[in-house]
């Protein structure tokens, strides 16, 4: 297939999964606002960690000024198209990436992309206000899964889906590595209150906003907390937004795309795909916390980083002097 194809379809999927993973880091955070009773609401130390996490705190001061308002962040994350990775904007180059390869999609994973932006692309914080807070976020999280499913049924499993799996899995396991952030390292920094009732609500909280509170408690029986909960949005294989379920099916997406091709089965991207998989099999979760969560987290982000250039090196920007014709 075309370097382009595979690129615009790769940044589809990364797009829309952003999207949906940036309306779950909001959810999370105002639900642990709610849970913060002993803070003002308007206390912008509630707000801010949105910023800082999502990677976006340059522009962010650039736009605003530095004024950490709900309604500026929730301006920033969920409507201003000049953040690249707000949610409108996220859904905006998803739908522009696929009307590039419309020949190449079925009518109804159009129609579903289509008709998902056209929705949203008026929006702003007074409807979010009017609708509320969860009821809007539910919204967006399942519209986005509305064409998850679509794509999941219409398309073939020609390479150009792997490419899509292969973006979705990647942005995945970077965005449920900020959920934990926001959690962790920029709202409960007060040892005192880790164990607490406060802390079990907000680590509920933290798996409601990944869809996995019911699946945790099925599978890991016992007390929510730092360590359990850690464990199993880290390393758990079975759950599909865990980072090690997103890392093994992203490699798996790639093994799919080299199949057959002997000059792209070694490749560095597969290498540290690979390298991430079995690492994360052998963390040990309780060092991890001693040694620095927020740092362990940092790191994870950088990996991914490390395999997205990776990918764009091996498919997308590669030299034509190298560049291999099949038959």
């Amino acid at each position: 297939m075309l370097s382009r194809v595979a690129d615009l379809t790769y940044w589809t999927a990364r797009y829309l999964e952003r999207a949906e993973n940036t309306a779950r880091i909001v959810d999370v955070n105002a639900q642990l606002v709610l849970d913060s009773q002993s803070r003002q609401p308007d206390d912008p130390r509630l707000w801010e960690p949105l910023v800082y996490v999502s990677g976006g705190e340059a522009l962010y001061q650039k736009l605003y000024d530095g004024q950490s308002t709900e309604r500026s962040v929730l301006d920033f994350m969920l409507f201003d198209r000049r953040n690249p990775s707000s949610v409108v904007s996220c859904v905006c180059y998803a739908r522009e990436n696929a009307r590039c390869i419309r020949d190449q999609l079925s009518g109804e994973i159009w129609e579903e992309m289509n008709s998902f932006y056209l929705k949203l692309k008026d929006d702003d914080f007074e409807r979010y206000n009017q609708v509320g807070s969860s009821e809007y976020l539910a919204w967006i999280k399942s519209q986005a899964q509305l064409f998850y499913g679509v794509a999941e049924s219409m398309f073939p499993r020609t390479p150009m889906w792997r490419f899509y799996e292969l973006g979705r899995f990647l942005e995945r396991a970077d965005n449920t590595s900020r959920i934990l952030d926001v959690k962790y390292f920029m709202l409960l920094p007060e040892v005192t209150a880790v164990g607490s009732a406060l802390d079990m609500v907000q680590w509920a909280s933290v798996l409601r906003s990944c869809s996995g509170f019911e699946a945790f408690r099925k599978s890991r029986r016992g007390q929510l907390n730092l360590e359990r909960v850690l464990d199993y949005l880290v390393r758990d294989p079975m759950f599909p937004r865990s980072i090690a379920f997103s890392i093994r099916h992203a490699r798996h997406a790639l093994g799919h795309i080299t199949e057959g091709v002997a000059h792209l089965e070694k490749n560095k991207a597969d290498t540290l795909l690979a390298e991430m998989e079995t690492e994360l099999r052998g963390t040990i979760i309780n060092d991890v916390v001693l040694k620095g969560l927020h740092e362990y987290l940092d790191g994870i982000q950088l990996r991914v980083a490390t395999i997205h250039a990776a990918v764009q090196e091996t498919f997308i920007h590669y030299s034509t002097a190298d560049a291999k014709v099949l038959a």
